[in-house]
């Protein structure tokens, strides 16, 4: 899938939305231990995401470049 047809999917506010649960996530997965439930729910989301190529309009991928923060 390409980044045109995820955009072309998206608005922008959704695109937002899905970055901010990315995030979440990871920060999640950084929080709890590996055996925790929610760590296994957010690993199970993650992967989700990044089974989709999707870059930015310089061309990373803004997916496997977040910074955690925040609570889920």
């Amino acid at each position: 899938m390409t980044t045109q047809v995820i955009h072309g999917a998206f608005s922008p506010k959704q695109m937002k939305q899905l970055r901010e649960i990315y995030e979440r996530a990871r920060a999640v997965t950084a929080q709890y231990p590996e055996s925790h439930v929610a760590n296994k729910a957010a690993k199970k989301l993650i992967d989700a995401f990044e089974t989709v190529t999707c870059s930015d309009a310089k061309g990373r991928r803004w997916l496997s470049e977040t910074d955690p923060q925040g609570n889920a």
